[in-house]
């Protein structure tokens, strides 16, 4: 053996394949190393002399004969040495280290439109992104000359698909540009003062004040809207298509951008008539040619904005909505009056002139917004832009369950989904674990790798194998649960110098479900509508019952097929499709996660649901399931998991079916009837039949609850995020933690500020905000209100 390879200590020469067969042409060098080189090699081995100083003191004669050989073998060892060595260290990590941990775990905590740049502001985007399926299959299908929409739960990298192929569009697509609106920011800002509506009331002819908010609420949400894309526009041809621009066109760029500016002052200034006297005329005119506006759109596609005659155009979609027929004739009248296609035909005509051929427009938050406003922005806008030409195309993030097409040609429409069983649900439950698994482990190493130059093993004292897999429990592959949850560890572990195991996994997922979960219930009992608030009660009640039918498994005993084990695990349950909707806000909250699809014993499909793993530690629920024999792959559907009845007793418990309009209740039988009609109210034949959530168990926590205590979610969002923190916050801060934008928190921060429930102070440029012992005592002094009524949870810490 030669001095080289007596000197490695045992860890060093328990290499990949690879570098197995370098090591062994070791022998072939002849006399590689000179004495003082050897010894050299060996102080490395026992640990008095750190191996990544080992290359630069070996003596030159190392490359005598066969210099190459040599130098690459002992590269490659020495950069595998230099993991061990930091894997070893007795006491804490060095700072550099720590610091790229950190880093690492921040950028995957990111939210939504947070941009991933390093220390002199060039994107790392297209270094970090992991794409969750082969070949990049998500990004590319984004990519795409189609409208798309991308669905997921929060967290599960909808903006970070966003970011990646924004940055590819600006790299390598010269005749494509794209444009990113925050929809829930946009129509946050598109909100007007009620009182200006009242002025209206005393005009004879004219709209009510309702019917007029609706109007000026509808004409400012496009205006904005309109506008924020152009800004947009002219962000990135300042920043990616100023080369091109003096290449392809006469004049400077300022002259291009001018005619930008055009565009947008005639949102300004639209073609606009008095309120009075001119809606009743021209709904009645709407109403008398509906169906030669229909023919006419079907033929022209475009309209002559300027006639009097309501020609079909882009300019507006649906004639009558058979949900509300007056909101869709306004809905008409502001196209006309804004001549949105005009607007769009000006911005194509300057963009060609740059050689650019498709725009490309992200909307994010898509479901954030209120149902009437999501529905709005589909048939006036995003439907018929995206049917008038292949000009512009839609790439939409939204969350299951939240999705409206309206009129959209579903044939045209790509859709992709971000959760494990719309990612992974295609092949048996092994498989999708396994691909689940992986793009954990994709996900951390490549972080790692980039922020601290080392393999993710120097971090973690547990089988990569086992580490990994708890990761996707904790996290069911969410990206930004993911950062919380090494963010976590880090505060616990590496800071005193401890790698992360397991153990230390589960107990910051049992931190992330208190403090990022669980206050869905605490602080839900304040919100404004009543209806909300029992219905997140009832949603409670609902996981009490399932918690509590799962800790119940938990304590029969041994398996039903005689298995012998005392404590079965108990995570997974299985439902009927049919009760899907009623799971879906337990899942939107990840209470639950949908995990697979598979057929139950009497060959029936189902929907198999996982417990929120961080939930399953604190209440002492085994997760997972047995791997050890060939029948084990159908325990998730073992009957003793079937909750059917227990769904079924919940819905007749709990839920009702009333008339917004009449009030007329009906029995949940006739559910699947009223749902053919549209939920049209059979009484009245104009309300809106709707199923309506009771909590029973907590009707007297609700009834108690004072009104002046009440406040909007977001509000309560922002309180909650500054007492977990336990900190002054600036507004980018408790954004990044609610996923959302800055200009909303500063919005609302200010509004809690007036009240006297958060201190706003201004630093600089910017507020910080710190919640006031007034909101403390008001919303937070309860410390068990997270908790589950459920019998009383073992300690987590105990197995």
């Amino acid at each position: 053996m030669s001095g080289l390879e007596q000197a490695l200590p045992v860890s060093c020469r328990s290499l990949s394949a690879k570098d197995q067969r370098l090591s062994t042409q070791i022998r072939v060098i002849p006399n590689p190393l000179n004495r003082s080189s050897t010894r050299t090699i060996t102080q490395a081995a026992a640990g008095r002399l750190s191996w990544t100083t080992l290359l630069p003191k070996i003596d030159s004669s190392i490359v005598a004969d066969r210099a190459f050989l040599g130098l690459r073998i002992c590269k490659r060892l020495c950069n595998h040495a230099r993991a061990k060595d930091l894997r070893h260290m007795p006491t804490k990590f060095p700072q550099k280290n720590m610091d790229g941990f950190h880093k690492a775990a921040t950028s995957l905590k990111l939210f939504s439109r947070a941009e991933l740049n390093d220390e002199k502001n060039r994107s790392l985007i297209e270094k970090l992104y992991v794409d969750p399926l082969p070949n990049e299959h998500v990004f590319k299908t984004l990519l795409a000359d189609n409208t798309t929409f991308i669905v997921g739960r929060k967290g599960s990298g909808k903006s970070t698909v966003f970011q990646r192929v924004q940055h590819e569009i600006r790299k390598n697509r010269s005749n494509v540009i794209s444009a990113y609106m925050d929809i829930r920011n946009v129509f946050e800002a598109s909100q007007i003062d009620p009182i200006a509506s009242g002025k209206i009331a005393s005009l004879e002819s004219a709209l009510s004040p309702d019917q007029v908010q609706k109007l000026l609420l509808y004409k400012r949400f496009f205006k904005l809207l309109i506008t924020d894309v152009r800004d947009e526009l002219k962000a990135q041809v300042d920043q990616s298509f100023l080369t091109r621009l003096k290449e392809r066109v006469s004049g400077t760029s300022a002259e291009v951008f001018r005619g930008l500016d055009k565009v947008i002052a005639k949102l300004e200034s639209p073609d606009w008539e008095d309120i009075a006297g001119f809606t009743t005329k021209n709904v009645k005119a709407v109403s008398g040619i509906k169906s030669a506006e229909k023919t006419h759109a079907n033929v022209s596609g475009k309209a002559d904005i300027k006639s009097a005659e309501l020609a079909g155009s882009a300019g507006f979609e649906r004639q009558i909505s058979s949900e509300d027929s007056d909101e869709a004739v306004y809905t008409q009248l502001l196209m006309r009056v804004i001549g949105i296609n005009n607007v769009i035909s000006e911005l194509q005509k300057i963009l060609n002139s740059l050689g650019i051929k498709r725009l490309y427009i992200f909307l994010d938050d898509f479901s954030e917004l209120p149902r009437e406003a999501m529905h709005l922005l589909v048939d006036a806008l995003i439907s018929p832009l995206a049917r008038w030409s292949d000009f512009i195309k839609f790439k939409i993030a939204a969350y299951p369950g939240r999705v409206y097409l309206g009129s959209l040609d579903k044939t045209k429409i790509e859709e992709i989904e971000l959760d494990i069983y719309g990612l992974y649900g295609g092949s048996g439950v092994n498989k999708m674990e396994e691909k689940a698994t992986d793009f954990v482990r994709r996900v951390v190493e490549k972080r790692i790798q980039h922020f601290c130059k080392l393999d993710p093993d120097v971090f973690f004292n547990a089988k990569l194998a086992d580490l990994w897999k708890t990761l996707f429990f904790a996290s069911m592959a969410n990206p930004r649960i993911l950062g919380h949850l090494m963010l976590y560890a880090y505060d616990t572990q590496l800071i005193y110098g401890s790698r992360i195991g397991v153990q230390a996994i589960q107990e910051a997922s049992q931190r992330y479900y208190e403090e990022k979960i669980a206050p869905f219930f605490s602080t839900g009992k304040y919100r404004m509508a009543l209806e909300e608030r029992s219905s997140i009660y009832s949603l409670k009640e609902l996981l009490e019952t399932i918690v509590g039918r799962a800790r119940a498994i938990r304590q029969e005993g041994s398996r039903d097929s005689g298995g012998g084990r005392s404590r079965p695990f108990a995570s997974h349950f299985y439902v009927s499709h049919d009760y899907d909707d009623l799971l879906l806000s337990l899942e939107t909250s990840f209470f639950l996660t949908k995990y697979f699809e598979q057929s139950d014993r009497e060959g029936t499909r189902v929907s198999i649901y996982a417990l929120n793993f961080g939930l399953c530690v604190k209440y002492q629920i085994g997760f997972g399931r047995p791997s050890e024999r060939r029948e084990d792959r159908l325990y998730f559907v073992d009957r003793k998991f079937d909750y059917n009845a227990l769904a079924r007793a919940y819905i007749q418990q709990n839920q009702e079916v009333k008339c917004n309009n009449c009030a007329a209740e009906f029995d949940l039988t006739m559910l699947p009837a009223l749902k053919m009609f549209q939920m049209r109210c059979p009484t009245c034949h104009s309300g809106e039949c709707k199923v309506v959530n009771l909590s029973k168990k907590y009707a007297d926590v609700i009834d108690t609850i004072r009104p002046d205590l009440l406040l909007p979610e977001t509000e309560l969002s922002i309180m909650q995020t500054l007492f977990n923190e336990k900190k002054p916050m600036v507004a980018a801060e408790i954004a990044g933690d609610l996923d959302c934008s800055g200009q909303l928190v500063g919005r609302r921060g200010k509004n809690l500020s007036e009240r006297k429930l958060v201190d706003r102070t201004q630093t600089g440029q910017v507020y910080r905000y710190d919640l006031t012992d007034q909101a403390r005592n008001a919303y937070f002094s309860d410390s068990g209100a997270t908790d589950l009524n459920v019998s009383n949870p073992a300690d987590p810490h105990q197995s």
